[in-house]
C-alpha cells in the first residue's frame, strides 16, 4: 500500500542539518588555510594559498556527500542509519 504507516519503518536522512554541517566545515577549512596564509605580499603564494583552501573545500565537500550516500543507502536497505563517529 502506498500509504502504509507501519511502526518499524526508519526515519530518512534529512538533507538540511547535513548540508549546513558540510557548510560550516567548508567555511572552517577556508578560513584556517586563510589565516595561515594570506599574510603575504607575492602572488604566486597568494595564488597558492587560495588553490588550497579550494582544494580543501572540495575535499570536505565530497567527504560529507559520500557521509550522507551511505546513510541513504543504509536507509534504502532498512538498516539503521546512525553511523560512526567516522563513518
Amino acid at each position: 500500500m502506498a500509504g502504509d504507516t507501519s511502526g518499524d519503518s526508519l526515519p530518512s536522512p534529512g538533507f538540511i542539518l547535513p548540508g549546513i554541517r558540510t557548510a560550516v566545515e567548508m567555511a572552517l577549512v577556508a578560513t584556517i588555510i586563510g589565516l595561515f596564509g594570506l599574510p603575504t605580499e607575492e602572488p604566486l603564494v597568494l595564488g597558492v594559498v587560495i588553490l588550497a583552501a579550494m582544494v580543501g573545500m572540495v575535499v570536505v565537500l565530497f567527504w560529507g556527500l559520500n557521509r550522507h550516500m551511505r546513510r541513504w543507502i543504509r536507509y534504502a536497505q532498512g538498516k539503521p542509519t546512525t553511523l560512526g563517529m567516522f563513518d
